[in-house]
């Protein structure tokens, strides 16, 4: 009986370290695996974010004409369309200086709805009922659009294209925080901005 526990002991052990060993080679070949992985480009990291902004572009369009703001609410956020639209065009002018071709026009719904669903957006762009809806809708995408600008910041090679992307990531931020502010009237706290920006892909 000793014989076989001490037997059994052995064959654990054995296990043991061949788990470990697998386990430590499976962890060398992730390290290698990222250490292989090409770095994100200028080119990519700006596509990405001329994505979100001509998303943008088409939300504010949509969300200024869906008849479901009040008047003083759509005065209040009809400037920030020609923002976006700004957006739009100076990054994609970034883009058009690499070479790249890029286009600053709206996306169309469907590529649209495409991107909603990756970024778990569930408000539907054809479906704007409610003036909350329209204002949830934009306070959600405004903070994607932090979120893909900041992404850009840690992977962008020149002070100009950096310079860009924070110039428009404060300015998402102010959007953020003044569309929170109208959709909350009189709700304070839920216009201050988070303090920290995640990133987006």
């Amino acid at each position: 009986m000793r014989a076989e526990r001490g037997s059994t002991r052995r064959q654990l052990v054995a296990r043991t370290i061949a788990l470990a060993g697998s386990a430590a080679g499976l962890a060398v070949l992730a390290d290698r695996a990222a250490a292989d992985e090409a770095p994100v480009t200028d080119a990519e990291a700006l596509s990405k974010a001329l994505e979100v902004e001509r998303l943008m572009v088409l939300a504010y369009r949509r969300v200024l004409t869906s008849g479901a703001l009040a008047p003083d609410i759509e005065r209040a956020l009809a400037p920030y369309l020609t923002h976006e639209i700004q957006h739009a065009s100076a990054v994609a002018a970034a883009l058009a200086s690499m070479g790249v071709s890029a286009t600053s026009a709206p996306l169309d719904l469907t590529a649209a709805g495409d991107l909603l669903s990756k970024h778990n957006i569930p408000v539907s762009l054809t479906d704007l009922h409610s003036q909350n809806d329209a204002m949830r809708l934009l306070v959600d995408l405004e903070s994607v659009a932090e979120g893909v600008h900041f992404t850009a910041l840690k992977t962008l090679s020149t002070m100009r294209l950096q310079r860009l992307a924070a110039q428009i990531m404060a300015c998402e931020a102010q959007h953020w925080t003044a569309v929170s502010g109208l959709r909350n009237p009189g709700q304070y706290v839920k216009a201050v901005p988070w303090p920290f920006v995640t990133g987006s892909s």
